[in-house]
């Protein structure tokens, strides 16, 4: 039992739960609008606290690729074609301490008396597994799953794909990673993966894959 939390639940039935621990909840949700291949969006993260970054698109297809320069996190997205990326909205979610206090409501302290929840904080919906554990033709880059609602998924590396590059009469190695995709289409969203590099009009042979057997990880953002 513990000395201290609360449990409640909000109309959309996710849990406000603090049992000595503090929730995350949305920092925040920006839509990017890219009218040709995609690029690279700057994200407002600390790298001082857990944090969650899931994005989806309105266009199939678009990969996107967490890297960490430094500190500073970034999202590139782009589609395998070089096509038009459309909107791609990118969720962060973090530990905000303390939380902004509302007018009237609820607030909920920790123990140190920090305010760590209120009835306006958009609490964090928990992650959901795609993908069928021990069954590789459902895992990593051969997930490809309809879900019925409006999801965002992690950004997560399932594969690579590796050759041989022939022009002009020289050689030379090629690799694609392939990255995780959300595709929202209003209705229904479809998880998948998609390779982020293309050899263009070079020859590419000794073509392999590599896939990661994992579990892909998508989070509810119809209440955010």
């Amino acid at each position: 039992m513990a000395n201290y939390g609360a449990m409640l639940v909000d109309e959309f039935g996710i849990p406000f739960s603090t049992p000595d621990t503090t929730p995350m909840s949305l920092v925040s949700k920006n839509v990017h609008n890219f009218g040709g291949s995609g690029g690279v969006i700057n994200l407002a993260v600390s790298v001082s606290s857990p944090f969650v970054v899931a994005f989806k698109s309105d266009v199939a297809g678009v990969y996107g690729r967490l890297d960490n320069n430094g500190g500073a996190y970034t999202l590139t997205v782009g589609t395998l074609a070089g096509g038009d990326v459309g909107n791609v909205t990118v969720y962060i979610f973090g530990i905000v301490i303390p939380q902004p206090k509302p007018a009237w409501g609820i607030a909920i302290n920790n123990a140190q008396g920090q305010c760590i929840l209120t009835n306006e904080t958009k609490v964090m919906n928990p992650p959901v597994a795609v993908g069928t554990p021990g069954n590789p033709a459902d895992l990593g880059y051969n997930i490809d799953t309809m879900l019925t609602g409006n999801y965002a998924v992690m950004p997560q590396m399932t594969g690579l794909m590796v050759g041989v590059i022939h022009s002009g009469g020289a050689t030379r190695p090629f690799q694609s990673p392939i990255q995780t995709y959300a595709y929202f289409n209003g209705a229904t969203t479809r998880v998948s993966s998609s390779q982020t590099t293309s050899p263009g009009g070079d020859q590419l042979e000794n073509v392999g894959y590599a896939n990661s057997n994992d579990l892909i990880y998508v989070i509810d953002v119809s209440s955010y």
